[in-house]
């Protein structure tokens, strides 16, 4: 499959916008989660090259934010959970670390801290990948 190498600025600009406005749908425009999604896009569209735009990727995605705004399935929460890890993710925030007393689970552990960032980073990957999506 070739790819073309300047892709059309335009249609960047309309994946961005669809993707901005079916995500605000898809989160009931709650006001954390429009901030958080708001950030990642930008972000995405900033450091990713125009060489890697995939419409198919874009029209994935769409569908699976669009199913996430009609109910609130599994679509919703994955949704709301990976909104949720990128804001708490933020440096800004002054994070509660605590023990979590029922589990004996220290969050100060810097290193269960990276293992499950870790293992959350390939479950993403391969729902992308069989999904056809670019969720981040």
């Amino acid at each position: 499959m070739s790819v073309p190498a300047l892709v059309d600025r335009q249609a960047v600009v309309h994946a961005y916008r669809q993707l901005y406005r079916q995500g605000l749908r898809a989160v009931n425009y709650s006001t954390p989660s429009r901030h958080v999604l708001l950030q990642t896009l930008r972000s995405s569209f900033r450091a990713l090259p125009a060489r890697d735009f995939d419409s198919l990727r874009i029209s994935n995605t769409l569908d699976f934010l669009r199913k996430a705004a009609d109910t609130a399935g599994i679509e919703h929460k994955i949704v709301r959970n990976l909104l949720m890890l990128k804001f708490w993710d933020q440096p800004s925030l002054r994070t509660d670390i605590r023990v979590l007393k029922g589990l004996n689970v220290d969050q100060r552990d810097t290193n269960m801290r990276r293992d499950a960032r870790e293992q959350f980073c390939r479950t993403l990957m391969l729902l992308n990948e069989s999904l056809g999506t670019c969720l981040r």
